[in-house]
């Protein structure tokens, strides 16, 4: 396949590797975006990191409501290429990024209006509620440009390139690791400006890889032939796309909504436990980006092989990749639950922040294989188009964690540890029934209707 990977012929091991690798470098390029301002920051106190760790918690929300386009499209190519229907491809990328960029000016000017009502919400000591506004203003200028960006991501993993992502993402982090501690403790004529000097750091790089990304799809080399930013919306292909993202969304959306009404909880344990939580979510993105990363090229390939009727392909897909996920997840593991407090020491020097880290990674340990059983079983069900299953998993048990966390903090003398219990839990409970529900719909494969329009969808019918 001209500029990516045809993953409907040839063996699947290596084509999934070739594939995975690349999104996963992805998956730590942004999870080190976010890791590059904790230790830096890290060094001005624990206040400033759980500021900026708090704050956020909304760019995330920003980012789980443009699931919705990220998902559908990269459900929606990846079919389209494996019935080597490129006009098709092109159209659905054309109306992805037209609705989102629409849909992200009206969403970062809200961001930018209400952020002291957002954060009040956390309940923060002043001196940290201080840092989180200044830094949650700043960042908001940038984040037009970042939640645009997995979308043009997904148009090139639909085609089985996942190098330019990688490629164009690597690209920022340099940029970061170069502007954060200029920004953040000064040099020479540039003062020290603290959180606000990561958040603006942010807003530089997102810039950088919202160009370079434009460029290449203006390009003559780009994957999509006569591509164009803004075109006319087409209903149908906006009504799959919506269709396919919307669960995606409301799952997403809601985890996080979910996390920080957890994240509230915590907050009345102190500065630190809130602090640790925010810092240990960033550590345990080590696996879960790994687990994404794995679970966005079993989408990929599961789209290309169900596009070209290849049914075969998509079940010995589904259980390379899972080995090699659960594989990884067991690592992960082992190091949570050994060596959680010199994880920890690397972005705190404060000794009771460490040993709580250490309680938190321990206590995470545990869901870590689960956790990968759920992400890449979601990814299955997402290169069929089926996006409501797991979705809707999540939503229910990751939204049983509050009354769960509440009923702990109310009638036990468990304290913070008991919130984290009910976090892991939950995680153990839904990798059980997503990895089982999608197993059942491995076996009805051969049943369902393939040729139906919801999964073969072309602009040029009806």
């Amino acid at each position: 396949m001209k500029k990516g990977i045809d993953l409907t012929e040839g063996n699947i091991l290596p084509k999934i590797i070739g594939l995975t690798l690349p999104i996963v470098g992805t998956s730590f390029v942004q999870m080190a975006y976010n890791l590059t301002d904790v230790i830096w920051l890290g060094r001005t106190g624990s206040a400033t990191v759980t500021a900026v760790t708090t704050a956020g918690f909304f760019m995330w929300l920003l980012l789980s409501i443009f699931y919705c386009t990220k998902a559908g499209t990269e459900t929606l190519v990846s079919q389209a290429v494996g019935r080597k229907d490129f006009k098709t491809a092109r159209q659905v990328s054309e109306n992805a990024l037209t609705f989102a960029i629409c849909c992200s000016i009206i969403l970062n000017l809200t961001v930018l209006v209400s952020s002291g009502v957002l954060l009040k919400f956390f309940k923060l000591e002043p001196e940290v509620m201080g840092h989180a506004l200044a830094y949650l203003r700043i960042v908001s200028f940038g984040m037009f440009f970042a939640v645009i960006n997995p979308t043009f991501s997904a148009i090139y993993i639909g085609f089985g390139n996942s190098r330019t992502p990688f490629v164009v993402s690597s690209m920022g982090l340099v940029l970061n690791i170069i502007l954060d501690p200029i920004l953040i403790f000064g040099w020479g004529a540039i003062p020290a400006l603290g959180a606000k000097g990561a958040a603006l750091a942010t807003v530089v790089l997102n810039i950088l890889v919202f160009s370079v990304f434009l460029f290449k799809l203006k390009s003559d080399s780009s994957v999509l032939e006569r591509f164009k930013l803004f075109a006319p919306i087409d209903k149908k292909i906006l009504k799959k796309l919506l269709d396919i993202g919307i669960p995606v969304t409301i799952h997403q959306v809601a985890f996080c909504l979910i996390s920080m009404y957890i994240g509230r909880i915590v907050s009345g344990f102190g500065t630190i436990p809130l602090g640790v939580q925010n810092v240990g979510a960033s550590i345990e993105a080590l696996s879960w980006n790994t687990a994404l990363g794995f679970s966005t090229a079993l989408g990929t390939f599961t789209g290309q092989n169900y596009g070209a009727l290849k049914l075969d392909r998509i079940r010995k897909g589904y259980y390379i990749v899972l080995f090699l996920s659960l594989s990884l997840g067991g690592l992960a593991t082992i190091g949570f639950y050994f060596f959680g407090s010199q994880i920890f020491s690397v972005f705190t020097s404060e000794s009771v922040m460490r040993s709580t880290g250490a309680l938190y990674l321990k206590i995470l340990a545990v869901s870590q294989m689960f956790m990968c059983l759920e992400i890449i079983s979601a990814g299955g069900f997402y290169g069929l188009g089926r996006t409501r299953p797991p979705s809707l998993t999540s939503v229910l048990f990751t939204g049983l964690r509050i009354p769960a966390a509440l009923a702990v903090v109310s009638f036990t003398t468990w304290g913070v540890a008991g919130v984290w219990w009910c976090i892991s839990i939950s995680s153990v409970v839904k990798g059980i029934i997503v990895s089982s529900w999608y197993m059942l719909e491995l076996n009805a494969l051969p049943t369902l209707n393939v040729g139906s329009p919801a999964n073969r969808l072309r602009p040029e019918e009806g």
